[in-house]
């Protein structure tokens, strides 16, 4: 295959993507709005937003309240999942991850704004929002659309896979006498952008909480608690303590958690590797590839790739790789001849 036919599969991809991630959810998010703030004169001053146990409604807001928080989630969603599309192309990187990224942008959205319009279509010409039927049903049919939509917006996606030029780099054998000891430490920071994204998601959150503690809503105890769910996220996953040693390969958090190990005896290979976050795990931090990795992606670049005994890979990008890749396989190997 060509490099100006990967070029062109990943435009096309690319384009797909941004249709079901972002141009899709935009469109729904704005009927939904446009039509709750058509609904606004038939309302009651007041309106039920949250539901609890039975279905039935146990906290209340002002009517214009809905279209603001649809407005808010449909639109910063659909912002957010299209940052992937632009990374990942630039860097000539695409894969299964961001197909799945573009239902999920596109299932999560039909199913949030189903939910709000209906809730807020059933409370159309009630005198008292305590009459506000329950929520089964509403919330029935917005799963159920959001689950369609997710499959439909995975099928209209291409099957494209591009790597940009990423290969596993052989390690350099690094020789170590009988008893000599040899230990490689790093710090490794998320790159920049995650870390104004994961800080300015936790400040809108807190914005919210306190805009629905002014009007009397009961979600602001929601966005109160993702605003300390992000804060908590920032303060524990942004820079990390890497180490290889004769104990096997650590990473820690500066907070102390959370923490990862790869015991010496678990190392099968080490390779080093080129990661691009968006592409291949959707994005940065503690992550999940689809083809099964697993472990900590603060930024693109190179990384150190263990395959374990256990058939698990785990993955971590810092700085030196290819250096801390040597040593680990080293230790590894001079503890696998020793055993044998």
């Amino acid at each position: 295959m060509t490099a100006s036919t990967v070029h062109d599969d990943v435009r096309r991809a690319r384009r797909a993507y941004l249709m079901v991630a972002t141009w899709i959810p935009v469109a729904v998010t704005t009927i939904a709005v446009l039509l709750m703030l058509a609904w606004l004169p038939e309302m009651p001053e007041t309106i039920a937003i949250h539901w609890g146990e039975g279905g039935q409604p146990d906290g209340f807001g002002p009517a214009w309240s809905s279209p603001l928080l649809a407005a808010v989630l449909g639109y910063g969603l659909a912002a957010l999942f299209a940052g992937p599309a632009v990374a990942a192309a630039r860097a000539g990187e695409w894969g299964p991850t961001m197909r799945f990224l573009g239902a999920l942008s596109c299932g999560i959205s039909v199913f949030l704004m189903t939910l709000v319009t209906a809730t807020v279509a059933a409370q159309r010409g009630l005198a008292d929002a305590a009459d506000a039927p329950a929520i089964f049903l509403p919330f029935a049919l917005a799963a159920g659309g959001g689950l369609v939509a997710g499959v439909i917006a995975w099928f209209l996606q291409p099957r494209v896979a591009a790597s940009g030029g990423t290969v596993a780099t052989p390690v350099e054998t690094l020789r170590l006498g009988p008893g000599e000891q040899a230990v490689w430490l790093r710090t490794v920071t998320m790159a920049r952008p995650a870390i104004v994204a994961v800080v300015g998601v936790a400040l809108l959150m807190a914005a919210l909480a306190v805009v629905m503690g002014l009007t009397g809503s009961g979600l602001w105890g929601l966005f109160a608690g993702l605003a300390v769910l992000f804060a908590v996220l920032a303060a524990t996953t942004c820079v990390f303590r890497v180490r290889a040693d004769a104990a096997g390969l650590h990473v820690r958090s500066i907070a102390g958690v959370p923490r990862f190990a790869v015991p010496l005896d678990d190392v099968v290979a080490v390779s080093v590797v080129t990661v691009q976050p968006m592409a291949q795990f959707g994005g940065w931090g503690i992550r999940a590839g689809i083809d099964g990795r697993f472990g900590l992606v603060l930024r693109a670049g190179d990384a150190i790739q263990v395959e374990r005994r256990s058939g698990r890979t785990f993955v971590v990008t810092v700085d030196d790789a290819a250096t801390g890749a040597a040593v680990l396989s080293a230790l590894a190997a001079r503890r696998a001849a020793a055993g044998s």
